[in-house]
């Protein structure tokens, strides 16, 4: 068996994020990739055993190192509503600042590639979100409504937000953030 070499595995990833992001997932051939990477198809297949494989794999990696990273300024002791604001500021960033890597998490949760992300990681992901809107209506603090409503009001917001900031009628600042953190909240506030 081959040794995987760390580098060739992220400068697979990184083009086979530029592929989808200027091609969608039809624009990612093997042949095409290993072009682009730099290596041998043959190769290629010993980091991937095909293309589902591949964009499975990588929508594995970024989901879970996503869930991991969003939480990591969440403690205990922050109070609801900022516990809120921190994980729907950081997925701002994310967004923002890693369009490729959201732009491929969003084309795969909407095509048959997200059926190769292990039922955990998906699991894991969703957990977070929903524990923190049952807190918020434990505390009596948002609405008491089924959470796929809250989670599609907040992230709608969300990604308005991120298209106001990319296309220059919002900035990335504090200000503009509170005001529509306060928008998202007043949405699901009870």
């Amino acid at each position: 068996m081959r040794v995987k070499d760390e580098t060739k595995r992220l400068a697979i990833i990184a083009n086979t994020l530029d592929i989808v992001f200027e091609k969608g997932f039809a624009g990612v051939k093997m042949s095409t990739l290993a072009k682009k990477v730099g290596i041998s198809v043959s190769t290629l297949y010993v980091y991937y055993k095909n293309k589902e494989d591949l964009i499975g794999s990588i929508a594995t990696e970024i989901i879970q190192r996503q869930t991991k990273n969003s939480v990591q300024e969440i403690t205990e002791d922050l109070p609801f509503k900022l516990k809120l604001k921190t994980m729907w500021l950081y997925w701002i960033n994310f967004s923002i600042n890693h369009s490729k890597e959201m732009n491929f998490i969003t084309m795969v949760k909407k095509s048959p590639y997200y059926d190769n992300v292990p039922k955990s990681v998906k699991d894991t992901k969703s957990r977070l979100g929903i524990d923190l809107f049952e807190l918020g209506k434990k505390e009596g603090l948002i609405r008491d409504v089924d959470n796929e409503t809250l989670e599609a009001v907040t992230a709608a917001i969300l990604l308005e937000t991120v298209n106001l900031i990319l296309n220059k009628r919002l900035g990335l600042n504090e200000k503009d953030m509170d005001m529509m953190f306060s928008f998202a909240w007043n949405a699901i506030k009870s």
